[in-house]
Formats: structure tokens, sequence, C-alpha cells
């Protein structure tokens, strides 16, 4: 090899050595930088975890308190849920679509339907004459609540009910009313004892006045009868003129069977309560209603209670009451008609039962039935269902009629 090629070699290779270091130190300054942002990224990361366990602390802490809000807001939520469903009036949430969002269960007793097929229906769908949406868009429209108005209907149950209805406005946090609440209040019963007491006193004030004037007649009518008898026994050989005579006699008993009834209507009434078998009572009014029924050819059934029950009262107001409605029942019949009398227990309840297919009552007749001398039978006195009306208040009980024309009546004495 020649010395220049050997001088050739000899600088490639210190060209190499230098190429290596400069590379060497390049990785080195590299790596150092690479070591720094390394270090500066844990550091980053150092932070963001510490930051990142404190914001996690944080909404552990924000979390459990929003989670015992909800859980108050629950607790509250079912506590006037509680509250509402305690209520004895019927409550309606409706919002401004007039879609019930709530109700309660005495809502649905006072609607007569399941509480399930009231939530989530329009209001005119459930309320079937009872409520009024003219009112509750009034009151959603302009923020006024209504007063309690009654209302008169009957239910989806057929149950005819009176309620009062208040209707009161929902609003938002801030301020918009977006539906209304309906409070009905059940007030059917209430309306019915002003009903009694109401028509107590005109028969109260019937009676005073029917007394007064019963003791005024009943004087010359004792007259008229003596004389009639005097007059009947001295024409014995006239028998025409002695049969009118007769009829003066028996003119003067119907009379004074009238005022008989009136006196009695009118006095206070003393009863003799006493425990007695129920089928005592029936047996004792069956032979009668049968001897007056095969006159008029109608069929009457007298149902004895099985099993047999004990009940309490005047046994003998009571037989006048049930042979009244008996009796009243079998003129009310065609010839074949058919009449059925029963006692029963409904509850803690004795009921006597009288049911006929005859005639059937008008519904205006029906207000009046139980007033004295209101009467459509000829020759009738009008009294007898009023005696009946007040010997069944006498024993604290009512008596409950169901009729329609042409089909018949049924006539049920409700005892305590």
């Amino acid at each position: 090899m020649t010395v220049c090629a050997i001088q050739n070699t000899e600088a490639t290779e210190e060209t190499f050595a230098d190429g290596e270091v400069e590379s060497l130190n390049r990785i080195r300054e590299a790596f150092e930088v690479f070591k720094t942002q390394s270090e500066r990224l844990q550091a980053s990361y150092d932070n963001i975890k510490k930051d990142l366990a404190i914001t996690n602390e944080q909404l552990n802490v924000k979390n459990r308190a929003l989670s015992e809000k909800v859980e108050e807001l629950r607790r509250m939520s079912s506590r006037l849920q509680c509250i509402v469903d305690s209520l004895t009036d019927g409550v309606l949430v409706v919002n401004d679509d007039f879609i019930v969002e709530r109700s309660n269960p005495a809502a649905a007793a006072l609607l007569g339907m399941p509480q399930e097929n009231i939530d989530g229906k329009h209001y005119d769908q459930i309320t079937n004459g009872l409520g009024d949406v003219k009112i509750l868009q009034s009151v959603i429209k302009y923020g006024k609540p209504s007063a309690g108005k009654e209302r008169t209907s009957v239910n989806a149950a057929g149950e005819k009910i009176s309620v009062l209805a208040g209707v009161a406005p929902i609003k938002s946090g801030d301020g918009v009313i977006i539906g209304a609440v309906e409070v009905l209040r059940d007030v059917t019963e209430l309306r019915t004892l002003q009903e009694r007491m109401n028509c107590q006193k005109r028969m109260a004030a019937l009676g005073e006045m029917a007394a007064g004037v019963a003791h005024e007649i009943r004087n010359p009518l004792g007259t008229i009868e003596g004389f009639a008898r005097l007059l009947k026994r001295d024409l014995e050989n006239q028998p025409q003129q002695g049969r009118l005579a007769g009829k003066i006699v028996e003119g003067v008993q119907n009379l004074n069977y009238v005022i008989t009834n009136l006196l009695t209507y009118a006095k206070p009434m003393s009863l003799q309560f006493e425990e007695f078998s129920i089928n005592k009572l029936m047996d004792g009014v069956e032979d009668v209603l049968n001897e007056r029924a095969a006159r008029s050819e109608v069929n009457v059934f007298v149902r004895r209670a099985q099993p047999v029950f004990q009940a309490k009262g005047d046994i003998r107001q009571l037989k006048q009451v049930l042979l009244n409605l008996g009796l009243n029942a079998v003129e009310a019949c065609q010839k074949g008609g058919r009449v059925e009398v029963s006692a029963f227990k409904k509850g803690r309840n004795t009921v006597l039962s009288v049911t006929d297919d005859g005639c059937g009552i008008t519904s205006g007749d029906m207000q009046k039935i139980f007033d004295p001398f209101f009467t459509k039978k000829e020759g009738g006195t009008g009294l007898g269902l009023s005696l009946c009306h007040k010997i069944v208040s006498v024993h604290g009980g009512e008596i409950m009629v169901s009729s329609e024309q042409g089909k018949g009546s049924v006539f049920e004495v409700l005892l305590p």
C-alpha cells in the first residue's frame, strides 16, 4: 500500500470517529430534553391527578348533598301523597291541558271508578257531570280561585251524589300558572239529612194543625153517630131506611178512623223496645196480607229470614209499618201481580223489604209520598206512609224507596 493510500485511510477513520462523537452528543442532548420533558409531564400529571382527586372529593360531597336533597324531596313527596290520600275530600290535580295528573282514593270513591282509570285521563272523561271544565279554564287563565259550588249528578257507579267543588290555580316557581287543583266534598248525606229535617218540620206542622181540627170534629161526630144508631134501631122494620142509617154510622166510623190516625200521627210516639225474632214479625203480617191479596187476586210471598236473627224495636209498631207497606203494594198491583215481603241483615242493619211489580211511582210524586195527606188513592187519607215514616224515624232508621213507573216499587226499611 502506498503512503498516499495509508494517509487517505487514516483520514477516513478520523472523519467517522468525529461523526460518531457528534451523533452521540446529539443523542445525549435529545435524551436530556426528553428527560426534562418527561419530568415536566410527570409533574403536570401529578398536579392533574391531585386536582382530579380534589375535584372528585368535591363532586362526592356535592353528590352526597344532592342525594340527601333528592331523598328529602322523595320523603316530602311521599308524605304529601300520604296526606292527600288520607283526605276524606276528593282531590284532582289537573295540568293546563286538563289532563288529571294525580288523584286520591276519596276522588275515586266519589267518581265511582278505580283510581288507575282517573290518572292520565282528560278531566271531562272522568267527572261525569260532577265537574265543570269551564271553571277550570277560568281558574287556569286568570289565576283566581273558585269557591265551592254545589253539583249533583250520577257517578260512574250509578250513584246519585252531591258535591261541593272548589278550584285553585297551581303556579310554578316563577309564578306561571301550570294547572289547577280541584277539591270535591261529598255533601250527599248532609243534603239528605236537611231534606229529611225539612220534611219532618212540614209533617210536624201539618200534624199539629190536623190534630187541632180532629179534636174539634170528634165531638160532633160522636153525636152524629149516636143519633144515627138510634135512628137505625127505630127503623128496624124499614130495611131500606135502616140501611141508609147504617151507612151514616159506617161513614162516621171511617171518619173516626181517620181522626184516630191523625191523633196518633200528631202526638209524641212512645215505643216499647224489645228484642224479638224477625220471623215473628213476618208471621204477624202474612195472614192479613194474604187475605187482602186474595180479594185482589194478587200473589203475596213472605220470605222468612234464613238463618233467623234477632231484631230490636217496638214489634207492634213495626208490624203496622210492614202491613201498611204491604197493603199499599197489593193495591198498586194489577190482577195476577206479585208482592214480595222479606227481612234480612245488611251489615249491622236490619232491612224490611217490600217489593211489587205494580204501577210504580212518578218522579214528581216520589218527593211527596211521605208528606201528610198526600195520596193518589181514591178514599185514601194520605197518612199511612207519613205514619210509617214517623215510626221508622223514632226507631232511628230510614225508609229507602226506588220505583219505576209501570214496573213497580221497592220499599226498604233500614233499622239500626
